[in-house]
């Protein structure tokens, strides 16, 4: 994002707000107190927003003042973006590399209670992985504090709700409200739901030490999204498929919490508002299609609820509204020239399409790296991609799935299109870590050994599949790449940040479901997703209303 505006945006609202709980606070003959809300919609397309699917948008745009040449900081991943927004600066400041982390000396559990293996990259979409990583760092997850840190040290009321994992990290240190899809927190809040008869998401218990919060009987689980419709290989979703959100059931949830309780109740001073949506039916669906648009139509719904509290409470005079986004979206798609579009009938791939669906995008970049002769880890498992990872021109399969009846390949019985990759321990000399992200792939060497940091280079520069190359600063000048400086990512301490980030290729002429921007993705059986350095996924918006 254009780091200095939203920078600028926020200390403006800081300042309104006072700085202080005494300024937030009515005072006889004193200022009336002030408010920041703060929306990210995670995924949003900005070619998503139109008065059609967006009136509520659109109805505070026209007092507002939307900065049309906004983008998102690269890698264009969730985390990386949400630390970003928390911190207003960029991954070279602030020293966190999400959505997979690479932290082989954290420990914890996640938010279910298992013990996460972190001596393979992990996905740090989770309230207990963010921590374990955190104190890994010793406490200091960012290496600069989050705006929400900075308000609650004078005295104001913060609230984080929404997207597991990049609306806990705005407060990772837990000092004050967050309501996420997986807990709420702090224990007396989450009581407080408790009493005023709201369940609790399911995880909240794991949040704190074992007995200390129990759930209700008819707790349930009021965030579970709705399963993904998928087409008859049981892996790939069905981009024909009309159940909606995959998130409504849980942003409803939250959205009630916060509007009936947290808003009227807490009265936060700050408050960051992270809707999964649309990201999460993108991933599944890709954009464009009918579940995204009705992902992005109940951002807007979200917004009209919180719009018309304020107005309830008389708060309209005195709330500064900023909504913006992390990164866009393309469809995960390969080179249509071998790889033409198909079309979907009776849940299965069908004959060429040029206005069907995508077969094709997956990369597996270990896979291509051992290919070469590397000794490249990215800790997973087999994978099992039958559409995405390539249907040819002629209806042949570019990775045929393969059975491994009794395990011998991939430890357990099943289907696979690629073989395990999994960390060997100890890491062997010359290996390389992958950490998958999806448009953007992280490339950890964990020696820092120079040469092998070249052959990974050449490797990579020899395939289609990938496209901009950048390098840590430490190494110099390596022909055919940028040095990560120039994009304002190298890693400001040791042991955080990868040695080789890698943008995978992109068109962002080619449209899928009306939508440009393709890409080629590391993520496993998604036909949307992010991470690239295209215009596509870099394009963001952002707008600005309030007194």
């Amino acid at each position: 994002m254009k780091m200095k505006r939203f920078i600028f945006l926020i200390i403006l609202s800081l300042v309104v707000l006072g700085f202080g709980r005494e300024a937030a606070t009515p005072q006889p003959g004193g200022p009336t107190p002030r408010r920041v809300i703060i929306f990210v919609w995670d995924g949003l397309r900005a070619d998503d927003i139109t008065p059609e699917n967006m009136p509520n948008y659109f109805a505070l745009a026209r007092s507002g003042v939307v900065f049309s040449d906004h983008h998102a900081v690269y890698p264009t991943f969730t985390m990386m973006n949400s630390a970003s927004i928390a911190t207003g600066t960029y991954p070279g400041s602030h020293g966190f590399y999400g959505n997979v982390v690479y932290a082989p000396n954290a420990k914890g559990k996640n938010a279910k209670g298992v013990a996460i293996d972190f001596s393979a990259p992990a996905f740090i979409e989770d309230f207990g992985v963010v921590e374990g990583v955190r104190d890994s760092y010793q406490g200091k997850l960012t290496l600069v504090p989050t705006m929400l840190q900075v308000a609650q040290a004078k005295g104001l009321i913060t609230a984080a709700v929404g997207k597991f994992g990049a609306a806990f990290i705005q407060d990772y240190h837990r000092g004050g409200i967050i309501l996420d899809e997986d807990a709420a927190i702090p224990l007396s809040f989450a009581k407080e739901l408790q009493n005023a008869g709201y369940a609790l998401p399911r995880n909240t218990v794991n949040a704190y030490s074992a007995g200390a919060l129990v759930l209700a009987g008819n707790n349930g689980d009021p965030t579970a999204p709705i399963p993904i419709q998928r087409l008859n290989d049981r892996e790939t979703a069905n981009p024909l498929d009309r159940t909606g959100a995959l998130s409504r059931h849980g942003f409803t949830y939250l959205t009630d919490a916060f509007v009936n309780y947290i808003l009227p109740t807490k009265k936060p001073d700050l408050t960051i508002f992270w809707s999964k949506e649309p990201d999460a039916t993108n991933h599944a669906y890709g954009p464009g299609t009918y579940n995204s648009i009705d992902a992005t139509k109940m951002n807007d719904e979200i917004l009209g609820r919180v719009v018309d509290k304020i107005r309830q409470l008389g708060w309209e005079q005195t709330t500064d509204i900023i909504i913006t986004q992390d990164h866009n979206h393309s469809t995960v798609s390969g080179d249509v020239a071998h790889f033409p579009f198909r079309g979907v009938a009776d849940g299965r791939v069908g004959s060429h399409d040029p206005y069907g669906y995508s077969v094709s995008g997956f990369v597996r970049t270990a896979a291509l790296l051992t290919l070469d002769g590397l000794k490249a880890y990215d800790g997973a498992g087999c994978r099992n991609i039958p559409t995405l990872s390539g249907i040819l021109f002629d209806g042949t399969h570019l990775h045929p799935a393969k059975n491994d009846a009794d395990g011998t390949f991939c430890g357990k019985a099943q289907m696979f299109t690629s073989p395990r990759y999994v960390v060997p321990k100890p890491v062997p000399a010359g290996a390389i870590v992958v950490a998958a992200n999806a448009g953007s792939d992280y490339l950890f060497v964990p020696d820092g050994d120079v040469n092998t940091v070249k052959a990974a280079v050449l490797s990579l520069q020899s395939r289609l599949q990938f496209g901009a190359i950048f390098v840590s600063d430490k190494y110099g000048d390596i022909p055919g790449t940028l040095r990560m400086g120039l994009v304002n990512t190298d890693s400001p301490a040791r042991g955080r940040g990868p040695d080789i980030i890698v943008s995978f290729s992109f068109d962002e002429n080619v449209a899928v479901a009306g939508r440009p921007g393709i890409s080629y993705a590391s993520s496993v059986n998604r036909r949307g997703d992010h991470g690239s350095f295209s215009r596509t996924d870099t394009h963001i918006s952002l707008m600005a209303h309030g007194p």
